[in-house]
């Protein structure tokens, strides 16, 4: 059987180092309908601006059910982790998409593996991750849908015209970008992790609004403190 992989041949070699090698690629998707979440877009908060608290857990929802059928087929391919895992947002006509895709690793017998992590991590962070002392356990991430709403876009635009700081945005965007921190970190302390590794954010265009995602690895290093079990560092 041809095992199928998303890792590159850097990867592999970095694994290799680790005592691991490459399994099969694994997927996980999820499809809802645009219907909804575009009544609530045109509703009053898209107008006040700020999150729109019901589409964040719409996409929220989303996310979740796409990881979790990727971990469930990376369960069935056997091995001890899944890495590069990435969860997208694919809209389509009337739809979108949510999409996790990663690798599977082995280290061993696949009949007798157990899945013991999944990482956003590539091979190569994977590699440097676990050298420098870090224990991988789980892909997390935090996310808010928010609007800058009909009055700051207005606003926004006429100030835009001259130089200068636009203080309603960055407020909202700093606003949203400490509220998915806060959300990641709260992901990973479920996991009784103490670091949160590899944080990278993306903003997307979304029914009208913006998601804000943040994305990383929910980790434990055993230097760190019991007082970072409450609190993990990102």
């Amino acid at each position: 059987m041809v095992a199928i992989s998303g890792l590159s041949g850097n990867e592999i070699f970095c694994l290799r180092q680790q005592g691991m090698y490459p399994g099969d690629l694994v997927i996980g998707n999820s499809v809802f309908s645009l219907g909804l979440i575009g009544g609530i877009s045109s509703g009053l908060k898209t107008i006040v601006g700020g999150e729109v608290s019901e589409v964040t857990s719409i996409i929220h929802e989303g996310r979740q059910k796409a990881y979790a059928r990727m971990l469930a087929e990376a369960q069935k391919h056997g091995g001890i982790g899944i890495t590069g895992v990435n969860n997208d947002l694919v809209q389509q006509v009337g739809n979108v998409e949510f999409l996790s895709i990663g690798s599977c690793v082995h280290q061993g017998d696949e009949k007798s593996e157990k899945l013991e992590f999944s990482t956003s991590a590539d091979g190569q962070e994977l590699y440097c991750q676990i050298d420098a002392g870090f224990v991988p356990k789980k892909f997390v991430f935090g996310n808010v849908a928010y609007s800058i709403g009909v009055g700051g876009g207005i606003l926004g635009s006429l100030k835009s015209l001259k130089r200068g700081e636009i203080k309603e945005f960055s407020s909202i965007f700093n606003q949203t970008r400490h509220l998915a921190l806060k959300r990641i970190q709260s992901e990973a302390l479920n996991t009784g992790a103490n670091a949160v590794l590899g944080i990278q954010t993306s903003i997307i265009p979304f029914a009208g609004m913006q998601e804000m995602v943040m994305i990383g690895t929910a980790s434990n290093h055993p230097a760190l403190t019991i007082a970072w079990c409450q609190s993990p560092i990102k």
